[in-house]
């Protein structure tokens, strides 16, 4: 097995910092504090040819004499028909995170989705409450200028591996008492907001937007942690159900018991992928190739080794800073979850060589957008989940339990504890053959969960379907989305590119067609 992922305690690695939810740097601003909140969803329009609105909610549903609320983030594409009749209805989407700004989210697939489903549907994303343009926002950094260094400061000392040295472990067990008692005191700060963020909350939120509406039933794309989103809402309003599709499935049962040991059981099958597609596709499209899959795997484990040894120093114009062991464990995970392969690929290559410049850049691109996503992902995680009692017999439980849970004091007892399922409208789920952060063994457990659902399985690495381009996928979420068609049992839906694209794979334009060519759905749980 690669060293890559010989402990399961490299899963901190892809859950505290290799999250979905990028902070869009193409994107023009928006000032959202000129909307004023309201129950009705009173649309302006905002960014270009969108509409924008803040959602008034409930901060705490269990007291409806608690005056306080929260403003949730609304935008819409809309759908372009002719006549009313023709018109599909609402699309909400979620890209997992948890943390993620579906804002963002919906500014960069929107029209993707909508050309997929058709322009017949309105495309709808948010930002959950305590996400980035919703308010309050989760911060347990100060909410000041400064924060942002604050908590670039914070995340960027983290280690990704909790192997790569002796103090490791006990130093992130400390950083996270630290973390956990700052959470703390600063939401006695702000009035308590930290205990209403969990899912369940953000569940009765999407419900309530579904009404303002005058929709009667939710139609829904989730994806990673946007799957237990889906099913959290299916369980808790079985009959408010429309069309629901979660992509790439958490283990439901054990993420409300933050038991995460079975969620990379296929990472090993993603990077082998990586060897053995290299090696097929020969010099010409795999930079990193070599005379068999194996000796593939041992040059990147040289590779690691050297950089364990001695960090590789980068500086290439304004581009500088230092390849580390965890640095380049961070961008090899990425590309995985991404599909990325001839970057990746080219990157080693380089890097094999002593220039670091592709490999850093990806890392340094992976980090900043993730920086501002890490604390609502381990507030929501770990207001979500139970506080584990467990024996130290399970180093990875433990780990678990001490890093997240020990310091980590908000965990209602109204919150939504699981398990997810029931008779509802057959949700579609779909997972890859090889989706290194959520397996396909999880999905196929969440579909039984659910009587009259069906699994689509794509064949194909990367985390959730996006990851990859595959015609059959989409055909089959048309059908679902416009008549409620389900595929038959057992459907395999492979992808219409290769990992490591040919000179031959290209459009009439003579771009590269390859996977790389739906870039929007990355970076998720």
């Amino acid at each position: 097995m690669s060293r890559l992922f010989e402990s399961k305690l490299f899963f901190l690695l892809t859950f505290l910092k290799v999250a979905v939810g990028q902070e869009n740097r193409y994107l023009v601003s928006f000032d959202w504090s000129t909307i004023e909140p309201s129950t009705n969803l009173s649309w302006v329009d905002c960014y270009s040819g969108f509409q924008c609105a803040r959602y008034q909610v409930p901060l705490n549903y269990s007291n409806p004499d608690d005056c306080q609320t929260a403003a949730i983030a609304v935008i819409k594409l809309n759908a372009t028909i002719e006549e009313s009749s023709q018109y599909g209805g609402p699309i909400f989407v979620n890209p997992g995170g948890p943390g993620a700004s579906g804002v963002d989210f919906a500014l960069q697939a929107a029209s993707t989705l909508q050309s997929i489903v058709g322009s017949h549907f309105d495309i709808i994303g948010f930002d959950p409450r305590g996400i980035k343009n919703s308010t309050p926002k989760i911060s347990v950094f100060q909410a000041k200028e400064e924060s942002k260094e604050e908590r670039s400061n914070w995340f960027a000392r983290e280690a990704a591996d909790l192997n790569s040295t002796a103090d490791a472990l006990p130093e992130a067990w400390a950083r996270y008492q630290v973390f956990g008692q700052l959470a703390q005191n600063r939401d006695h700060d702000s009035d308590g907001f930290l205990d209403f963020v969990t899912t369940d909350n953000v569940a009765r939120d999407m419900l309530g937007m579904v009404e303002a509406l005058g929709e009667e039933k939710l139609q829904y794309y989730g994806g990673s942690y946007g799957t237990v989103l889906g099913a959290v809402f299916s369980t808790m309003f079985p009959d408010r159900v429309g069309r629901v599709v979660i992509d790439g499935c958490l283990d439901m049962d054990s993420y409300f018991r933050n038991d995460l040991k079975n969620q990379m059981v296929d990472t090993d099958k993603a990077m082998q992928a990586f060897f053995d597609g290299c090696h097929s596709a020969g010099p010409e499209a795999c930079a990193f190739f070599n005379s068999s899959p194996s000796q593939i795997e041992a040059n990147l484990e040289a590779i690691y080794d050297s950089v364990c040894t001695q960090p590789v120093p980068v500086f290439s114009g304004e581009t500088y800073g230092v390849i580390t062991y965890d640095a380049l464990r961070l961008v090899v995970v990425g590309a995985l979850q991404s599909a990325n392969f001839p970057m990746l690929a080219a990157g080693l290559a380089e890097l094999s060589t002593g220039n670091g410049t592709a490999i850093y850049q990806m890392f340094a691109e992976g980090l900043s957008e993730t920086v501002a996503v890490t604390e609502s992902m381990i507030a929501i995680k770990c207001s979500d989940a139970d506080l584990l009692h467990v024996d130290w017999g399970s180093i990875w439980l433990v780990f678990i339990r001490l890093l997240l849970e020990r310091g980590w004091e908000f965990h209602p007892n109204s919150r939504f504890k699981g398990p997810v399922g029931g008779n509802t409208s057959f949700p579609l789920v779909i997972g890859n053959t090889a989706d290194p952060i959520t397996s396909l063994s999880a999905s196929k457990k969440t579909s039984l969960s659910f009587p009259g659902s069906v699994l689509l399985q794509q064949d194909s690495v990367g985390h959730t379907a996006f990851s990859s381009q595959s015609s059959c996928t989409f055909q089959h979420l048309a059908a679902y989305f416009n008549n409620g068609t389900l595929p038959e049992e057992g459907t395999i839906c492979p992808t219409d590119i290769p990992l490591f694209p040919s000179a031959d794979d290209t459009d009439a334009s003579g771009t590269a067609n390859s996977a790389r060519s739906l870039p929007l759905f990355r970076r998720r749980y």
